[in-house]
């Protein structure tokens, strides 16, 4: 029994509150880049996202994804959209670790960073994107209509 339906697993609602959590830590990140111009604050935030991103596909998404017995067989809708939601996690986990990776080898030099302002918007727009199709997913997976 979950938090906000008797359908989802507990670790389904917690999950769907740190997602949430997450993405509002990324644009607090944004905020203090923009606005107050803290970059190694912002770049550390970033890092903090990534990590907490990591540590639920590890130990709630992956073995979920991977409980799905038959989903590759089966191309239905559902599963399309399961299967979206993982590739784009799967994007959006690489390329947040190169550019934390790249922000941790080079976080004296901003000028680097500022460098890669296009990918970081890109990343943000397709994590966000993953996170409603994950919340699409939560809905279609236990709440019923």
């Amino acid at each position: 029994m979950g938090l906000f339906n008797v359908n989802a697993s507990l670790y389904a609602d917690l999950n769907l509150v740190f997602q949430i959590s997450i993405l509002i830590l990324l644009f607090v990140g944004i905020l203090i880049a923009r606005r107050k111009r803290k970059f190694k604050r912002h770049g550390a935030l970033m890092g903090i996202a990534l990590t907490l991103n990591t540590i639920s596909i590890v130990i709630v998404m992956l073995p979920s994804f991977l409980s799905f017995s038959g989903l590759f067989a089966d191309l239905s809708t559902p599963a399309a959209i399961v299967i979206t939601h993982a590739v784009l996690g799967v994007l959006v986990e690489v390329l947040g670790v190169w550019l934390v990776a790249n922000w941790l080898v080079r976080s004296d030099n901003i000028k680097g960073c500022v460098g890669k302002r296009n990918l970081m918007r890109a990343t943000l727009l397709l994590w966000s994107i993953e996170l409603f199709v994950g919340i699409y997913v939560y809905i279609m997976l236990y709440v019923p209509i």
